[in-house]
C-alpha cells in the first residue's frame, strides 16, 4: 500500500476570504473568476511504479505493475514542465498570502499587508458532499502599529489546558504577528489584542516556536525548556515558554475582564526576553532554535585546543550550550552557541559602555549651553519611541560559507537531528544539525517547501520511529516524500502548482507541565488554493528497503486487511489478499482471518478460490469448485465468489512437486480448511431441516435400538423404564431447541478455530482424499459443548444420519475426537429419550466403524479406543447417561466383533461365499434374536464392559437419591458428585458419606431419620439371615415379609416412605455403606466439620453430639467421639481455656471474635457441647469393656480395591481411653461451663486444679493418668469458692415463678456432681442452697431440699438467723411497728440489733412463712440448746404478731 493524501478540513467559502484579503486578484468577475467547489483537483497518488518492479517472480499472472497519474494541466507525472499554463490570477492567493495554521488544525490565520483573517474550525453538514470539517472565519480586521506596517511573519501558538478533567487539547489559541515596524502582536481567537512589544527596529523576519518534544524518542537530548524565537535582520529574540505561557493567560483573562466591566485598558508588563546580535551575517532569511546541545566532552576539549593553543589548560567541564541555525547569506548556514546562564562582561565592552554614556552627557550639556535650549521643554509622549535594549553579540560557532547561495528558508525536524535549507538556486540542502554538515541535496526544487513527518512502527519485535522528509515542488506541481539520509523516494502525488505545504514543528505551549497528556497534531498541512487542507499518511514499511522491502510491503497490506476486518467489506479484504505476494504472510493473512471474530462463509469460500488453485492438488480444486456451486444460490454469494475468480485468474497455476516445503504446508491447510467448511455447511442444513419428530414409544425405534444395544426388545424397554428415558416425553415436554442457518450456536470462525489446521508436518498419502483434522486440546469447556451441540445437537431422522455419515468420513477429522465430543455432548444432555438414545446410538457406530481397525484387537487385549471411552464413563457424574452410552458402546463393539470374525471364518472357509449384504444381515439377525446378557465374555473388551455397566447400575440407585428431595426440604437441590471414579478413588466410605449429606442437606429431623435408618437395618438383617437358608420356601416367605415390612414402613413413615424405599435400593448395592451406625457416625463428623468452619454456629456441635448419642454399637461411637474430640473440639476448648484464664471472667465478645471466631454468648454452649461429648466418651468407655469387637466388611463394589479406609473403620481402630483422664477433661469443661454461663468474676478455671492436673490437659485421651488421693487446701478451697458462687447465681437466675416440683436446678445439680467427683463435702453446698432458697423468698423449694443435709443443728441456727433477719425487717417496715415492738421480749429485741437485715434480697416474705420456717428450724435443733431456746422465743413472737395482725381483721 502506498501512501495517501487525506483531507482533514477545508477553508469556507474560500473565494470571499481572498477576494477581501486580495482585492487585487479580483480585477472583474468578467476576466475568469472562479465559480466556488470549481477548479478542485482531486488527489491521487502514484503507485509503485520504480519500488516494485522486481517482483514478477512471484506474480505469475501479470497484475498491475505501476499507474501514472496525471495532474490538472494533463501532463504526467514523468513529464510535468515548468512551460504549462500559468492558473487563473485569483489561484496565487497562496503564495501572496502570509498564512500560519495551529498543530491541531483548528484555528487557522491568514494575511496579506495590513488585513488579517481568522478562521475557526466548525462542522458542516450542509450537503451530503460538503459534510465535514470546514474552517470559517471569525474575526477579520486590519492591524499595524505604524504607516504603512504590514504583516511579516505569523504564528498559530495552542495553549494547553490546565484543567483536571481536560483530556490534553488545547484551552485557547493565541495569533502572534511580526510586523515590518518590527513589532510583535498577539491576539485571542476573535482578534482582541493581548500584547505587543517592539524588540527591534527592523521587520520581523520569521516566528517560530519549539516546545517539548511530545516523547519522541528520535530526539537526542530530551529538552523540555520552551521558547519563542523571533528573527530580526541583526538580531534574535527569544522568550521564555513559561513566562509566555503566564502572560498569556494573565492577559487573557484582563481582557475578559475589561470586557465584561466596559472597559478598555490593560496594563501589562513588558515580556523579559533575550537578544543575540548576528555580527557576522551579511544576509538573513530565517532561522530554527534547536535548543540545548547534548554535551561531548571530546568536543570541547579537540575545539577549546584549537582555538588557544596547545599550551593553554582545558577544563573537562562542558558548558551547557543552546544552538541557533540560521540560513541566508554570508554564510549559507550558521550555527550559533549561546552559552546557559550569566557570563562576565569583557574589559573592552566594559570601557566601550562608559565612553559612550560620557560622550552622550558630554553632548547634551555642551548643546544646552550653546544654543540656550530650555529643560523644561515638554516632549509628545506619542511620539517617543519604546525603549529598545542593544543585543548581546553573538559570533558564529561554525558555519557553511557559499557566497553565491542565497538560503530562503530552514526546516527542522521534530527530533532535532535533522534540517533542510532551501535556496534561490532550487536547491534543497540536508544538514546534521548536530555535526554541523551538510549530507544531502536535492537539484530542481525552486521555491520548494519542505516538512518533516514521524511514523512509528514495528519492526523485529519492538517499537520503532522514523522520520521522513516532504518536499513540495509548486513548479512541477509535485509533492515528494523521501528517506532524508540515504533512502529513495518512496511516494509522490501530482497536486496544484499555486498550492502550499504548511510545516509547524511545535505541539501545545505548556505540555511541559502536563507530561502524561498528548494531543492529535498535524505536523504537516496541504493547502490548495480552493480551500483543501490534507494531510500525508505515510505506512511505516516504506522506511525498509532492500531485501525485506517485499515483506514490509505484505506487511502493510497485512495491517491494512486487519483494519478491513472491522468493517465487513469482504471484496476489499480479498482484493487486499491478492495483492500480497509472500507466502509467509499469505499464512499470517489466512491466520489472521482464521482468529477474526467477522469471518463469514463467504469470506472463507474466497479465501480458498483465491489461494487453493495455487497451492491445492487438483482434486482439492474440482473440490472446492463442488462446494462453490453448493452454496452460490444467494446474490451475495454469487458476486463475492465472481470477485474472487477473478483475482484468482491473475495467477498461474503452480506445480504441486515445485512448491517448497512451507508452501506444501499452506497448501494442506487450505485443503483442511475447505474440509472443515464442508462439514459445518452440512451442519447448518442439518440445523435447519423441518422434519417431525417420531415417537419415542414407537416399536420400530424399540427394535432399531435393540439391534445397537444387541439385547432383546423387552430388555431395552426394561432398561428404558430404569432409566426414565422417557419420563419428560409423557409429561409432554418435548420441546427441542431450533438452530437456524443464522442463528446457530458456534459461527464458522468459532468452528475453525476448535480444530487444528495448521500442522508443522505434511501429511503422508492414506490412499483418501481427506487430510487428517484434529481437534485442539486447550478448548474451553463452555465452547466444547457448544461444539457439541454444533456436531450432534440436529434433529434425528434417517435421511440426517446418513448425510452426517458421508461429511463425516469426508471431513478427514480424526473419529476419536468427533467420539469425545460425543460422549460430552451426550453427558451434558437432559434426560433422554428413545430418539435421543437411538441417535446418539448410530452416531457411535458410524464414527466406530470410521475406525474399525483401531478398535479390534486381540481377545486378550484391551483397545486404546474403548479404554478412553470407559474412563469418560466411569469419570461420569450422570450414571444414567454412563450407564446407556456404556450399553451402546458394548452392542458397537460386538456389532463389530461379530463382523470381523464372520469376515475370518470366510477367509478361512473359501468354499462358503457370503456377500457383504449377506453378512451384515446376519449380523443384524443374530443382534436381533439374541441377547449380550445370555453370553459369556469370551473377550477381555467384553469383561471390562461388563464390569463397568456393573459398577455403573449400582450408581443408579444412589443417584436417585441423590436427586430426591423430601416435601418439607429444602428448595434448593443437593448437588452430590456420584461417579464410578469418585466411589473408588475416595474409597469405602464415600458412599456412607454421600448418604450422610444427603440427609443433612434433606432438613429431616433426626427421629425421623433414626426410624428409617433402623427400619432399614432390620430389613437388611432378616434379608440376610434369611440368604443364609437353602429352602425356597423360605424365600417366598421373606419375599412376603418384605412387601408387608415396606407396607408397614411406608405406615409409619408417613411423607418419608419413598425415601426410605429408595434407602433399601442402595442397600442392595451399597448393604454395609448404608447402615445405620454407618450413616449416623458419618453426619456426626460431617456436622462438627461445618462447626470447625464455622464456630458461631453452635448448633451443629450440638446435632454432631445428639447423632453420636443415637449410635448402637459402643466401640463406633467412642471412636467417632475421641475423632471429633481430638480433631475439632480440643483445639477450640484449649484456645477458650487461655483466653478466660487471662481476663479471669467470661472474655467480652471482641475478643471472642478474634481469637476464637464465635461470640460471647456461644461459648458457654461449646462448652456445653463438648462436655456432652465426653460424656458420649464416658459412657461408651464402660460399655465397650464388655461389648465385642465389631468386624466390618467391604461392599462389593470396593472388592479388589486398595483405597483409604472408611471412617466408621477409622473409629474401631481408635484407642480405648483413659477413664480417669476423660473425667478429668470433663470437670475443667464443667468450671468452663459455670464460668461462662454464670458470667462469674474473677475466676481463674485453672485454680481449680493442681499442677499434676494442669499438665495433663488436652494430651491424647488414651494417656494413662489417674487421680491425686490428696487434694492441696488452695485447689479445694478455689473449689468451694467456685461451687457457692455458682449456687448463689443459680438461685438469683431463678424466676419469681418457679414451682415447687422442678426440684434441684440443673446448674446446682452439675455443680453438687463435680463436688462429689472431686470428693468434696456435698452438705455445706446443700446447706447454702437452702438458705439461698430462704433468702430469695423459695420457702417451698428450701422445705424440698431439707431432707438432703446431714448437719441438721448448722442447717437449724442458720434458718434461726434468717428468720430473725425477716423480724427485724418487718419491725423496721411494718405499720404496726409500735404496738408489735412492745409484743417482742427485750431480749429479742437486743438481739435483733445485732443482725443486718440488708443481706435479705426477697423482702416480701409473710409472717406464715417465716413461722413455717421457724418450725422447720425447732425439727433440726437439738432441745435446750440456745439456739432451741432462741427459735422457741421467736416463734411466740411470729405467733403473737398474726394473732394481733388476726384480730385487728374485721369480723
Amino acid at each position: 500500500m502506498s501512501c495517501l493524501l487525506e483531507e482533514v478540513a477545508a477553508i469556507g467559502s474560500p473565494s470571499e476570504i481572498v477576494q477581501w484579503l486580495c482585492p487585487h486578484l479580483y480585477p472583474g468577475r468578467g476576466h475568469g473568476s472562479p465559480v466556488p467547489g470549481t477548479g478542485s483537483t482531486h488527489l491521487t497518488d502514484i503507485d509503485w511504479s520504480e519500488e516494485w518492479d522486481g517482483w514478477n517472480d512471484i506474480d505469475h499472472g501479470g497484475g498491475r505493475k505501476s499507474l501514472s497519474v496525471n495532474n490538472e494541466d494533463g501532463g504526467s507525472l514523468k513529464k510535468s514542465s515548468p512551460s504549462s499554463p500559468s492558473p487563473q490570477p485569483e489561484a496565487s492567493w497562496l503564495t501572496e498570502c502570509i498564512t500560519a495554521i495551529s498543530p491541531t488544525c483548528d484555528i487557522m490565520a491568514i494575511g496579506y499587508k495590513n488585513r488579517l483573517a481568522i478562521l475557526s474550525r466548525r462542522w458542516e453538514n450542509l450537503a451530503e458532499e460538503n459534510e465535514g470539517m470546514k474552517l470559517i472565519t471569525t474575526w477579520r480586521g486590519t492591524v499595524g502599529y505604524a504607516p504603512n506596517d504590514e504583516i511579516s511573519a505569523m504564528l498559530c501558538l495552542p495553549l494547553i489546558s490546565q484543567k483536571q478533567s481536560s483530556t490534553g487539547g488545547p484551552d485557547w489559541t493565541c495569533i502572534i504577528v511580526g510586523f515590518t515596524s518590527g513589532y510583535v502582536a498577539m491576539y485571542t481567537e476573535n482578534g482582541l489584542v493581548l500584547l505587543s512589544q517592539q524588540f527591534e527596529e527592523q521587520m520581523v523576519l520569521s516566528l517560530t516556536c519549539r516546545t517539548h518534544p511530545a516523547g519522541s524518542p528520535l530526539v537526542l537530548a530530551q529538552d523540555g525548556t520552551e521558547e519563542l524565537v523571533m528573527l530580526y535582520p541583526r538580531a534574535i529574540t527569544t522568550i521564555d515558554g513559561f513566562s509566555l505561557f503566564q502572560t498569556l493567560r494573565g492577559c487573557r483573562n484582563q481582557v475578559a475582564k475589561a470586557a465584561a466591566s466596559g472597559g478598555d485598558t490593560v496594563t501589562v508588563p513588558p515580556l523579559g526576553y533575550k537578544k543575540w546580535g548576528l555580527v557576522d551575517q551579511g544576509m538573513v532569511k530565517d532561522c530554527v532554535a534547536p535548543g540545548l546541545c547534548p554535551p561531548s566532552i571530546y568536543d570541547h576539549m579537540a575545539q577549546t585546543s584549537v582555538a588557544k593553543g596547545f599550551s593553554h589548560t582545558v577544563f573537562t567541564a562542558v558548558p551547557a550550550t543552546s544552538l541557533h541555525i540560521t540560513t541566508g547569506r554570508g554564510p549559507f548556514a550558521g550555527f550559533l552557541t549561546a552559552h546557559e546562564g550569566s557570563a562576565p562582561p569583557f574589559m573592552a565592552d566594559v570601557a566601550r559602555h562608559y565612553a559612550s554614556k560620557l560622550k552622550d552627557a558630554l553632548v547634551s550639556a555642551a548643546s544646552g549651553w550653546l544654543f540656550g535650549k530650555s529643560k523644561n521643554k515638554e516632549t509628545d509622549p506619542s511620539k517617543m519611541k519604546p525603549k529598545i535594549e542593544p543585543a548581546t553579540p553573538l559570533p558564529y560557532r561554525w558555519s557553511l560559507p557559499d557566497k553565491p547561495r542565497l538560503g530562503l528558508s530552514i526546516s527542522m525536524s521534530s527530533s532535532r537531528r535533522l534540517a533542510t535549507i532551501t535556496d534561490d538556486l532550487g536547491r534543497v540542502t540536508l544538514l546534521d544539525v548536530q555535526k554541523g554538515i551538510a549530507v544531502r541535496m536535492w537539484k530542481g526544487y525552486r521555491d520548494a517547501d519542505c516538512g518533516w513527518v514521524e511514523v512509528e512502527g514495528e519492526w523485529g519485535g519492538t517499537k520503532r520511529w522514523v522520520t521522513f522528509l516532504l518536499i513540495y515542488a509548486p513548479r512541477r506541481g509535485l509533492l515528494e516524500v523521501w528517506m532524508p539520509q540515504q533512502g529513495p523516494r518512496v511516494a509522490a502525488f501530482n497536486v496544484p502548482k499555486q498550492s502550499k505545504l504548511i510545516y509547524t514543528p511545535h505541539t501545545l505551549l505548556g505540555a511541559n507541565s502536563m507530561r502524561g497528556v498528548r494531543c492529535k497534531v498535524f505536523p504537516v498541512i496541504f493547502i490548495t488554493p480552493d480551500g483543501t487542507m490534507s494531510e500525508v499518511n505515510i505506512p511505516f514499511h516504506l522506511a525498509l528497503g532492500g531485501k525485506t522491502s517485499k515483506r514490509a510491503r505484505d506487511l502493510h497490506l497485512l495491517k491494512t486487511l486487519k483494519s478491513h476486518l472491522k468493517g465487513g467489506n469482504e471484496e476489499m479484504m480479498l482484493t487486499v489478499m491478492s495483492e500480497i505476494k509472500t507466502m509467509t504472510v499469505r499464512k499470517q493473512a489466512v491466520l489472521t482471518l482464521i482468529l477474526s471474530q467477522h469471518l463469514t462463509v463467504s469470506l472463507l469460500h474466497g479465501l480458498l478460490d483465491l489461494f487453493l488453485p495455487i497451492y491445492g492438488v487438483e482434486e482439492e480444486v474440482e473440490a472446492n469448485k463442488t462446494l462453490r456451486s453448493r452454496v452460490s444460490t444467494e446474490p451475495v454469494y454469487n458476486r463475492l465468489l465472481q470477485h474472487c475468480h477473478h483475482l484468482s485468474g491473475v495467477y498461474g497455476r503452480e506445480d504441486i512437486h515445485t512448491l517448497d516445503h512451507e508452501s506444501r504446508l499452506f497448501g494442506q491447510q487450505l485443503v483442511r480448511l475447505r474440509q472443515l467448511l464442508d462439514l459445518y455447511l452440512v451442519l447448518s442444513k442439518l440445523h435447519a431441516a423441518r422434519e417431525a419428530s417420531p415417537d419415542p414409544e414407537d416399536d420400530v425405534l424399540v427394535e432399531d435400538l435393540a439391534k445397537i444395544l444387541v439385547l432383546t426388545p423387552k430388555e431395552v424397554i426394561n432398561v428404558i423404564t430404569t432409566c426414565g428415558c422417557n419420563d419428560h416425553f409423557k409429561t409432554g415436554n418435548t420441546k427441542k431447541v431450533k438452530f437456524s442457518d443464522g442463528d446457530l450456536v458456534l459461527s464458522v470462525g468459532s468452528f475453525i478455530r476448535c480444530w487444528d489446521v495448521s500442522v508443522g508436518v505434511l501429511a503422508r498419502d492414506t490412499g483418501t482424499s481427506a487430510l487428517p483434522v484434529d481437534l485442539k486440546g486447550d478448548i474451553q469447556v463452555e465452547k466444547k459443548i457448544r461444539l457439541g451441540e454444533l456436531l450432534y445437537g440436529w434433529q434425528w431422522h434417517r435421511e440426517s444420519i446418513r448425510k452426517f455419515h458421508q461429511v463425516v468420513e469426508k471431513s478427514g477429522v480424526i473419529p476419536e475426537s468427533l467420539l469425545h465430543l460425543a460422549l460430552e455432548h451426550w453427558l451434558q444432555s437432559p434426560s433422554p429419550d428413545t430418539v435421543a438414545t437411538l441417535h446418539f446410538g448410530m452416531v457411535v457406530h458410524i464414527l466406530s466403524s470410521l475406525a474399525e481397525k483401531k478398535i479390534l484387537c486381540d481377545v486378550s487385549e484391551q483397545s486404546a479406543w474403548w479404554i478412553a471411552v470407559r474412563d469418560k464413563l466411569v469419570a461420569s457424574e450422570q450414571p444414567f447417561h454412563a450407564y446407556m452410552a456404556a450399553l451402546l458402546c458394548r452392542g458397537v463393539h460386538a456389532t463389530l466383533e461379530t463382523k470381523a470374525h464372520l469376515n475370518w471364518e470366510d477367509d478361512n472357509a473359501k468354499t462358503v461365499k457370503i456377500g457383504k449384504e449377506d453378512k451384515e444381515g446376519c449380523i443384524q439377525a443374530t443382534a436381533k434374536f439374541m441377547s449380550l446378557n445370555d453370553w459369556e465374555g469370551l473377550s477381555m473388551e467384553m469383561v471390562e464392559w461388563n464390569l463397568v455397566l456393573w459398577q455403573l447400575g449400582c450408581l443408579l440407585p444412589l443417584n436417585r437419591l441423590s436427586s430426591c428431595l423430601p416435601s418439607n426440604g429444602p428448595e434448593k437441590k443437593l448437588k452430590l458428585e456420584v461417579s464410578v471414579k469418585n466411589l473408588l478413588d475416595k474409597g469405602k466410605g464415600y458412599v456412607a458419606e454421600l448418604v450422610a449429606n444427603w440427609f443433612i442437606g434433606s432438613g429431616i429431623p433426626l427421629s425421623t431419620i433414626e426410624k428409617i435408618l433402623t427400619k432399614h437395618d432390620e430389613q437388611t438383617r432378616k434379608k440376610q439371615q434369611f440368604d443364609a437358608g437353602e429352602d425356597e420356601e423360605e424365600t417366598k416367605t421373606v419375599s412376603d415379609e418384605e412387601v408387608s415390612c415396606e407396607e408397614k414402613a411406608d405406615s409409619e413413615l408417613g411423607n418419608h416412605g419413598e425415601i426410605f424405599n429408595l434407602l433399601v435400593k442402595v442397600g442392595d448395592k451399597f448393604p454395609h455403606s448404608v447402615a445405620g451406625d454407618s450413616v449416623l457416625t458419618n453426619m456426626a463428623w460431617e456436622l462438627a466439620a461445618a462447626w470447625h468452619k464455622n464456630p458461631d454456629d453452635v448448633t451443629k456441635l450440638s446435632l454432631a453430639v445428639a447423632h453420636i448419642g443415637e449410635i448402637k454399637n459402643s466401640h463406633i461411637r467412642h471412636g467417632v467421639s475421641v475423632m471429633i474430640w481430638e480433631t475439632w473440639v480440643s483445639r477450640s476448648i484449649q484456645s477458650a481455656l487461655g483466653l478466660v484464664e487471662k481476663v479471669g471472667r467470661l472474655p467480652k465478645d471482641r475478643l471472642c471474635r478474634r481469637d476464637l471466631g464465635l461470640c460471647e454468648h456461644s461459648l458457654a454452649l461449646v462448652f456445653k457441647a463438648a462436655s456432652e461429648l465426653l460424656e458420649q466418651v464416658l459412657e461408651a468407655n464402660v460399655v465397650c469393656e464388655v461389648e465385642k469387637p465389631l468386624v466390618l466388611s467391604a461392599d462389593r463394589f470396593w472388592s479388589g480395591q486398595e483405597g483409604s479406609p472408611s471412617l466408621v473403620e477409622l473409629t474401631i481402630m481408635q484407642k480405648m481411653t483413659c477413664y480417669d483422664l476423660v473425667y478429668h477433661h470433663h470437670q475443667l469443661l464443667s468450671v468452663l461451663f459455670f464460668i461462662a454461663h454464670h458470667n462469674l468474676k474473677n475466676m481463674k478455671p485453672l485454680s481449680c486444679f493442681d499442677g499434676k492436673g494442669r499438665s495433663v490437659f488436652f494430651k491424647p485421651l488414651s494417656t494413662s493418668w489417674t487421680f491425686e488421693a490428696q487434694t492441696d487446701p488452695s485447689v479445694s478451697k478455689a473449689r468451694m469458692s467456685l461451687m457457692c458462687k455458682v449456687i448463689s447465681t443459680t438461685v438469683n437466675a431463678l424466676p419469681e415463678n418457679t414451682s415447687p416440683s422442678q426440684g434441684v436446678a440443673p446448674s446446682v445439680r452439675r455443680a453438687l456432681d463435680l463436688t462429689r467427683g472431686w470428693n468434696m463435702a456435698v452438705d455445706p453446698l446443700n446447706r447454702q442452697y437452702i438458705c439461698e432458697l430462704y433468702n430469695s423468698g423459695f420457702d417451698n423449694q428450701a422445705e424440698e431440699i431439707i431432707p438432703l443435709v446431714s448437719d441438721r443443728a448448722l442447717l437449724g441456727s442458720q434458718l434461726v438467723l434468717l428468720a430473725g433477719q425477716r423480724l427485724h425487717h418487718h419491725l423496721a417496715t411494718s405499720t404496726c411497728a409500735a404496738h408489735h415492738q412492745a409484743l417482742t421480749s427485750p431480749a429479742i429485741t437486743e438481739w435483733l440489733k445485732t443482725l443486718d437485715s440488708g443481706s435479705l434480697r426477697c423482702t416480701g416474705v409473710s409472717l406464715k412463712q417465716s413461722l413455717e420456717l421457724l418450725n422447720h428450724a425447732l425439727h433440726l435443733l437439738v432441745e435446750g440448746s440456745q439456739e432451741y431456746r432462741m427459735a422457741t422465743a421467736l416463734h411466740q413472737t411470729f405467733s403473737a404478731f398474726i394473732q394481733d395482725e388476726e384480730a385487728d381483721l374485721p369480723t
